[in-house]
């Protein structure tokens, strides 16, 4: 079962003495340009707290536990509901889509997490 969609294509206008200098940058750092960008980016994201890297998630309080800053951004699930889903408290179906759109995840993971915990096993992305 995968979890997160795999890419968005992201297109850049730079002015060329920008690009001749980049180009440099990254060939001393012995990168590509893609790659130094996507780890420029990831690492702004992660240290700003707007996401977490994919991981394998086996509850789903875990889930929004490690995301709490994103969901109460991006969703309109009130506050105290997602303290009470990051303290195992049931969610409602609206709730499970609201995150999995949030956190760019298949919806069937999210429910699927759900429901494995409500079945008392555990699910596990991949």
């Amino acid at each position: 079962m995968s979890t997160p969609k795999k890419h968005k294509r992201l297109n850049l206008v730079l002015p060329e003495w920008i690009h001749r200098g980049l180009k440099r940058l990254v060939a001393d750092e012995g990168v590509t340009i893609q790659s130094w960008i996507e780890e420029t980016i990831k690492s702004a994201v992660l240290e700003g707290g707007y996401a977490t890297p994919p991981l394998n998630y086996y509850t789903l309080p875990a889930l929004v536990l490690d995301n709490y800053k994103v969901l109460q951004e991006e969703t309109t699930i009130k506050e105290s509901r997602l303290e009470a889903i990051a303290a195992g408290a049931v969610a409602s179906e609206a709730d499970l889509v609201r995150i999995a759109r949030a956190l760019d995840l298949e919806e069937e993971f999210v429910i699927g997490l759900a429901q494995q915990e409500a079945n008392g096993g555990l699910a596990r992305a991949s």
